[in-house]
């Protein structure tokens, strides 16, 4: 990690997928890194998901609206919508497990094209406050000296992500 985090400031907020996910309280307006397989994280939504079972076994809920730059992969959208995770999903989405839970009306969904997505978050239509979103989870591969961000394969909405949350947590 070292040599992938030249932010020294950076390098001492280091933690766990699990830590992460636990900064993350239900009802959370999320904007994640990723376009159709590509530059998503995975290791936070599979931490989100494995503590939103655990919530739901106390009775308790762990529920998400999740906006991404387009279809993410099965640790994001099968595993969060497995466990329900997932209360809203924008803009769009390719996973079956999550078309079921769409179609039961398990999970609230609005289909878009992907170019509708920074003027629909920098106007509000999905978040709450002056910045519109809870948190951005963005996939990265390096943070520079000066605290900028390498992305990696996607980009997606990530600018619009970075600009309207109000935290941030890069994987």
């Amino acid at each position: 990690m070292a040599g992938r985090i030249l932010n020294k400031q950076l390098q001492s907020k280091v933690m766990s997928a699990e830590a992460a996910a636990a900064l993350i309280p239900n009802g959370s307006v999320v904007g994640m890194s990723g376009f159709t397989g590509a530059g998503y994280p995975k290791a936070v939504p599979i931490a989100l998901s494995k503590r939103a079972l655990d919530e739901k076994l106390k009775g308790k809920a762990l529920k998400l609206d999740v906006l991404t730059g387009a279809s993410t992969g099965p640790e994001q959208d099968m595993m969060m919508s497995t466990v329900e995770a997932s209360r809203f999903r924008f803009p769009y989405q390719g996973d079956a497990v999550t078309r079921e839970k769409i179609n039961a009306g398990l999970i609230e969904y609005q289909d878009m094209h992907l170019s509708h997505v920074g003027s629909m978050v920098r106007y509000g239509y999905y978040g709450k406050g002056k910045n519109n979103l809870d948190f951005a989870l963005i996939e990265v591969t390096k943070i520079n000296e000066d605290g900028t961000c390498v992305p990696s394969s996607s980009c997606g909405a990530n600018n619009v992500y970075f600009e309207h949350a109000d935290k941030i947590i890069l994987e």
